[in-house]
């Protein structure tokens, strides 16, 4: 009688699958407490928390819309809500209780990404981490920035917004004041600027799920850009601190400001603009304007798709320009230094060309060098501004702002070389490993 054949491996794979499985149970476990900790803790009223969260629903739309996993998703997340307006009311008002359902939509996402994560082998583990990797990302990038703007606060107890003030009113009229009238006066324009403004990072996300579906450009390079803007800008908001109008003038914002001709026979008569006191809750995140900066390389990075998208990426622009304004959280002046700031950092990341080419090196100087200037100039020129005023504001707006768009066009120009993904990156990594381990 034959004897059975006994694959000597057979017991070896399962006495390696074993541990490996535990393992697996381990993480599953550790990530869901991870996802209820973050439930339970993070501030919803805190603005963007939501809308930098909801970028992992985003991205699993984009590159991983399978039907059952999305209704799964849509299905806790409104149970989240329901849970938590009757129980633990996280949310306050309307604007908090959107966040927090957008929140809860990451969250969820999170979890279910995650937990297949842990379970998926070879490439479906990839396109997996190809989306959280990113969403946590932008998530943290989101969280430590609002945390990150408190330390200017320590750091300039006075700030310089009585200058981004008198420059502005040298133009002859104060625009956010205008723009933050149209906010009392119409509801409409005022809930679709302020939910433009406060959904930023739903912008960005939507951008760079755009590029992982298009595979054109490397989405990669879209994260460098906002995210060297994010830290170059904070740079300048030490440089130069201030708040915004409806912090300078409090209650009084949108009212009627100071006239023009009061203002400029003040200080023609010599009257200076000094540093203003104000509280640590409030942050000095007004020069450059930030919001502007990154629209403007949102509506850049657009170039890849279709007609329709670019319109709607430069529309998106539009409305950040009422949304800073209305709110009152810039200076015009924030928005005008904002675009050749954007210029500057697009340059900086275009690693496809050298950087001593004239196309990349002239727009980065160039970018860099009219921001600083406008700095200096908001610093001492208060009195050559209202002396001159309203010509030598508006001509120094006109040609900083052309300078500026032809920058941006060479720029532009160059075509971005396609870049392995993160997804292709995680592959070859694992690979490598595995290698390895043989």
């Amino acid at each position: 009688m034959a004897e059975p054949v006994v694959n000597p491996t057979s017991h070896l794979s399962k006495a390696a699958g074993a541990p490996n499985r535990g393992r697996r149970i381990l993480i599953a476990i550790l990530f869901g407490l991870i996802c209820l900790l973050a439930w339970a803790v993070l501030p919803f009223e805190m603005p963007y928390i939501g809308t930098g969260l909801v970028s992992a629903f985003i991205f699993q739309l984009v590159v991983r819309p399978r039907r059952w996993e999305i209704i799964g998703v849509i299905a806790g997340a409104a149970a989240l809500t329901l849970f938590d307006r009757l129980v633990t009311h996280h949310a306050t008002d309307l604007r908090t209780q959107i966040g927090a359902c957008l929140a809860f939509l990451g969250l969820l996402s999170f979890l279910v990404l995650g937990l297949r994560a842990v379970w998926a082998e070879g490439d479906e583990r990839q396109q997996l981490k190809s989306i959280l990797l990113p969403a946590a990302g932008f998530f943290f990038f989101v969280y430590w920035t609002q945390h990150l703007l408190n330390l200017s606060a320590v750091l300039f107890p006075k700030t310089l917004d009585v200058f981004a003030y008198c420059f502005d009113a040298s133009l002859g009229f104060q625009p956010s004041f205008i723009v933050g009238r149209w906010f009392q006066d119409y509801a409409v324009v005022d809930m679709l600027s302020r939910g433009f403004y406060y959904g930023l990072p739903i912008a960005m996300a939507l951008v760079y799920g755009a590029h992982l579906r298009v595979k054109k450009t490397t989405p990669l390079f879209l994260l460098e850009v906002l995210m060297a803007a994010g830290m170059f800008g904070y740079l300048f908001y030490l440089a130069f601190p201030a708040a915004g109008p409806v912090y300078l003038v409090g209650p009084q914002f949108p009212g009627h400001p100071l006239p023009f001709s009061d203002l400029r026979n003040l200080v023609l008569r010599g009257l200076e603009p000094r540093r203003v006191l104000m509280g640590p809750a409030t942050c000095r995140n007004a020069m450059p304007s930030l919001h502007m900066a990154w629209a403007l390389l949102i509506a850049f990075n657009c170039k890849p798709f279709p007609r329709w998208v670019r319109a709607l990426a430069y529309f998106f622009v539009f409305t950040t320009v009422l949304g800073t304004l209305g709110t009152g959280e810039h200076y015009v002046i924030d928005l005008v230094v904002a675009l050749p700031f954007a210029v500057a950092i697009q340059a900086l990341c275009t690693h496809s060309l050298p950087l001593k080419t004239p196309n990349r090196l002239i727009p980065l100087l160039g970018g860099v060098t009219l921001t600083l200037l406008w700095l200096i100039l908001l610093r001492f020129a208060t009195r050559f501004f209202f002396r001159w005023a309203p010509f030598a504001p508006w001509a120094f707006i006109i040609v900083s702002t052309a300078l500026a768009l032809f920058w941006a066009q060479q720029i532009l120009s160059v075509e971005h070389r396609l870049e392995p993904s993160l997804e292709d990156a995680l592959v070859q990594y694992d690979r490598k490993r595995m290698l390895a381990l043989t």
